[in-house]
């Protein structure tokens, strides 16, 4: 039996944030094949259930794994007719759990998941990574948003958000993402869940500024300004 070693097709960063009425999240379509922007139409975002939205970034058929599972775990618990119904949280723990399992087993899915839904009347967001890690927030980030968009998230969030200040929001700091992240891509994808449920908007790209000094004089002399 051979275990993944190393990922190959590779998502980049996933930002979500609570905001008045549930939960916003954002990704870009693109997976890069190495350093071969290579699938620019990809979807890294999935709904499980009514009221669960995941996205990750990382290793793509990992992700779609991950998918896999939760969907499997969504049917079996339709199927026990108990008038009892999973919630984001419960998918979140349980997949904390799965991701330590097979970390044990020296075959984790390399992803850093985001997950959040509207559980109760209460918005739930969470972070998960390959370790098994689980963390709650209300604002949570992946890969190189980690570093460049969650000082923004930090320093703009506020719990009384309206869903175009989210948007707005969010798609600043994708621009921030695409601008300064090698593997980032300017076509976006919005997804949301409230209490009515899942909502998938259409991709689409960015506007984005390539005349600033700082750009043009750096690509005339890469050693600007020193």
């Amino acid at each position: 039996m051979e275990h993944t070693t190393r990922p190959i097709v590779v998502g980049s960063s996933a930002l979500a944030v609570k905001y008045s009425e549930g939960v916003l999240m954002c990704t870009d379509t693109l997976a890069s094949y190495g350093s071969l922007a290579k699938f620019k139409q990809v979807p890294r975002m999935a709904a499980i259930g009514e009221n669960t939205l995941v996205g990750a970034s990382g290793e793509y058929s990992d992700f779609q794994e991950i998918v896999r599972i939760l969907r499997q775990k969504e049917e079996e618990d339709f199927t026990m007719h108990d008038g009892v119904r999973m919630t984001p949280g419960h998918y979140a723990s349980y997949l904390s759990s799965v991701l330590y399992n097979k970390r044990n087993k020296l075959n984790p899915l390399y992803n850093s998941v985001l997950m959040g839904g509207v559980q109760r009347g209460e918005t739930y967001l969470a972070y998960l990574d390959f370790y098994g890690t689980h963390v709650l927030g209300d604002y949570v980030t992946t890969g190189m948003g980690s570093h460049l968009a969650k000082p923004i998230l930090a320093r703009e969030w506020r719990a009384d958000l309206s869903e175009q200040e989210a948007k707005a929001l969010l798609e600043k700091c994708m621009r921030v993402l695409w601008y300064r992240d090698a593997r980032a891509s300017d076509r976006i994808q919005f997804a949301k869940v409230t209490q009515l449920g899942i909502t998938f908007e259409d991709p689409y790209t960015m506007q984005s500024e390539w005349g600033l000094d700082s750009y043009r004089i750096y690509s005339l002399n890469p050693l600007f300004p020193y």
